[in-house]
């Protein structure tokens, strides 16, 4: 695969394209600015909500208007942008499609919790649920889920797979809720429980509902909401087969770590029972999620009021990032401060994290090649074309918006890199071919931080091939913009 040599406004010279495996990316960290021996700067980032006295977003915040504490330590911010209302780069024209043709919903999932609870309070959650999804004007973004008591997510409006089509908004699924939700606790209502007696057991398929939970939302770029419905999960307690005390606040960190990584804000609800308050064993899981995550936690019958808070959260959102020390996974806390100069700003974030080992995060390539949706974090617009000179390949022009790249210091651009990928796919929507990856040079990259860039690239497309999805990745940023093109023969 070659690039075109055909002038632009940016003079793009032509030179060969890097075909790589996407799995190799993952292999490969120099590819990505990391430089040998020496230990890489901490980037993290954080969803800071600002909404004023009346619950409305608070927007055109600047950067100065920020700033970051770590352990009491100011950080500088290295990269900063508004995220609750993504306006489209520009209205798409002729054989041009972009990944912002409409305001991008926010997106949330909502699990009524029936392992950590009673069917009798589920018919109460059910009917708040409801209540509060019933009249919405577009139920875009919404997605619903059940944990029953033998500890499985049972889908009342799931999230599209990895590789499946998403299908076009149509009327509000939202509108025939209540009769779904019945219908859904009639048949469950039959189950048999596990032994919530056993607290290992019941603590293990409730973190691996979270996380399964979690790796399906973690298919979507950017920041979304878990709005968890429960009596909360006793993280300390008496285990009758271990015949010991058992502590799970470690693996229950670990797991807000994951989910924050994966820029998942967790909503808490206090479900009680009959008015007894939450148990204190159980009431800590609230606090060690929402905390890790930058989410909320709200009493009993506050479902619907929990729903759109989460709602209105991500419609004003920034994201923050800043640079600071490596850290040793010895498992110490670490407090988060921001504050805001505008007074009017009630701000909303995490309150500090805990130095555990986890996962690595997904590489946000590959999960934008295998993801359902275009991801919408970097703003990018594609047009395509057939090639005179060959008739095997298809021309692509892509722009994208600089402002949504971390900002490269001049003497480290040749260091850090920024990516485009062309992931194919057939009918069947497989990838036949391995994903064709190519690294802007340092060139081009200033040339991006100065003007919306312009890039031109010839793609051989076998005959299978029925979409192509254009990505542009960030590496160092985690941010990833992607487009998907039919192709018409």
């Amino acid at each position: 695969m070659t690039t075109t040599g055909e002038d632009s406004n940016t003079n793009r010279r032509m030179r060969a394209v890097l075909s790589l495996v996407l799995g190799s990316l993952l292999l490969a960290p120099a590819l990505f600015g990391q430089r040998p021996g020496v230990a890489p700067a901490r980037l993290s980032k954080l969803n800071v909500v600002a909404l004023d006295a009346q619950g409305q977003p608070v927007t055109g915040l600047r950067s100065a208007d920020f700033q970051v504490f770590e352990d009491g330590k100011p950080r500088d911010i290295a990269f900063f942008r508004f995220t609750g209302d993504r306006a489209l780069l520009s209205k798409p024209g002729p054989h041009e499609y972009s990944n912002r043709t409409a305001a991008v919903q926010p997106v949330t999932a909502i699990l009524i919790d029936l392992l950590n609870g009673s069917i009798m309070n589920a018919s109460i959650l059910s009917g708040e649920v409801a209540d509060a999804l019933k009249n919405l004007e577009s139920s875009e973004g919404l997605y619903l889920y059940i944990l029953t008591p033998r500890g499985e997510l049972y889908p009342i409006h799931p999230l599209p797979k990895a590789g499946a089509g998403v299908a076009p908004a149509g009327d509000p699924w939202t509108r025939d809720i209540a009769p779904a939700l019945q219908g859904a606790l009639k048949d469950l209502v039959h189950l048999q429980p596990v032994d919530n007696r056993e607290i290992k057991v019941v603590f293990e398929l409730t973190v691996n509902a979270l996380r399964d939970l979690g790796s399906q939302l973690g298919q979507i770029s950017g920041r979304k909401n878990l709005v968890w419905l429960t009596r909360g999960i006793p993280i300390t307690g008496y285990s009758i087969a271990a015949q010991s005390r058992l502590d799970f606040t470690k693996p229950l960190r670990g797991l807000g770590q994951e989910l924050e990584q994966a820029r998942i804000v967790v909503y808490a609800v206090e479900q009680s029972t009959a008015g007894a308050p939450i148990a204190p064993e159980r009431a800590e899981a609230f606090e060690a999620l929402t905390g890790i995550t930058g989410g909320r936690e709200s009493s009993s019958d506050r479902a619907g009021a929990a729903i759109q808070q989460a709602i209105a959260d991500s419609r004003a959102n920034y994201e923050i990032a800043y640079y600071s020390a490596p850290l040793n996974a010895d498992g110490k806390y670490h407090k988060v401060r921001v504050t805001c100069a505008n007074k009017d700003a009630r701000l909303q974030t995490k309150l500090g994290f805990y130095a555990v080992a986890t996962a690595a995060p997904g590489n946000p390539a590959e999960t934008a090649a295998g993801s359902p949706f275009d991801a919408t974090e970097i703003r990018l617009r594609a047009s395509i074309s057939p090639d005179p000179v060959n008739a095997k390949n298809m021309r692509f022009e892509i722009h994208f918006d600089p402002a949504d790249l971390l900002p490269r210091p001049a003497p480290d651009r040749d260091s850090r890199s920024v990516y485009v990928m062309f992931a194919a796919y057939d009918e069947a929507q497989k990838q036949p071919s391995r994903p064709m990856v190519d690294s802007l040079t340092p060139e081009e990259f200033e040339a991006a931080t100065h003007s919306e860039a312009g890039l031109r690239y010839a793609v051989p497309i076998e005959q299978a091939i029925r979409k192509v999805r254009v990505i542009v990745y960030d590496a160092e940023l985690g941010a990833a913009g992607s487009v998907s093109i039919p192709i018409q023969r």
